[in-house]
């Protein structure tokens, strides 16, 4: 599959930059005049207004490369939510996304925001264990992934992407941690750990992955989403050139969700 290309230091846009949500429904008028009509679940999609300025050569060649392996708008790619938290259930680690291998996880801890809402991440073993979860990221995408942590005792934790690996000191304070870059080439998923050491006890809140390099305020999450792998370019695509080895233009995206 083709992705679409991230831009810059791996940015997905340039604000400002427009989501337009829509659902659909279908509706049949029966003989007797009256109107039945029903949600269509997988009728869904999402309109993508891009404007970019300042694009390079190299920027502007990868955009238009995609829309001719596209054949225009007649074959889907892959797109990111800019917006997304690409992480599920980014505050419930009981669900099936996450794999904690033999961490004791409770939930209902206090957290940096005055709620409930951090978990407790506790290794018994004699082992360094994992919190992970996989998205469907393909590896050349530029990600950070960031989780406010804070240890019941001084220690360290490992916050890892794929192979990437960055260690940091934890304390009794609350702080935001972040690892960003990209992932393993070839790869079509990505990986996102903290590694908490053997004796450790760690809360994390606000577990988040987004595609762009650095982190933005945390969103919580339900259900996986934010990875679009249905996505057509919609209308020309016109570049225009500002100076020289600089362009700009405008990209509609249509997203079926």
């Amino acid at each position: 599959m083709n992705w679409y290309p991230q831009i810059g230091a791996g940015a997905m846009a340039q604000f400002p930059l427009h989501r337009k949500r829509q659902w659909r429904a279908i509706a049949n008028v029966m003989e007797s005049g009256e109107l039945v009509s029903l949600p269509d679940s997988t009728g869904g999609q999402i309109e993508w207004r891009l404007s970019y300025q300042e694009l390079t050569d190299v920027e502007v060649a990868n955009l238009t490369g995609l829309y001719g392996n596209s054949s225009g708008g007649a074959i889907p790619f892959g797109f990111v939510d800019p917006f997304a938290n690409l992480l599920g259930w980014s505050e419930d680690l009981s669900q099936a996304g996450w794999q904690t291998g033999q961490l004791v996880t409770t939930g209902g801890m206090s957290d940096p925001v005055g709620t409930q809402r951090a978990w407790m991440l506790q290794n018994t073993t004699g082992a360094e264990q994992l919190l992970s979860q996989s998205a469907g990221l393909p590896g050349s995408y530029a990600a950070c992934f960031s989780a406010y942590v804070r240890g019941e005792s001084a220690g360290t934790i490992g916050i890892i992407r794929d192979g990437a690996r960055i260690n940091l000191p934890v304390g009794q304070q609350w702080k935001r941690i972040q690892i960003g870059g990209r992932g393993t080439s070839g790869a079509i998923q990505a990986t996102f750990s903290l590694a908490i050491a053997s004796g450790s006890s760690v809360r994390a809140f606000g577990l988040q992955v987004e595609a762009q390099p650095w982190p933005s305020p945390y969103r919580p999450t339900g259900a996986a989403s934010g990875i679009l792998e249905e996505t057509r370019f919609s209308g020309d695509l016109a570049v225009t050139n500002t100076a020289p080895g600089l362009s700009s233009c405008q990209v509609t995206l249509v997203s079926r969700v």
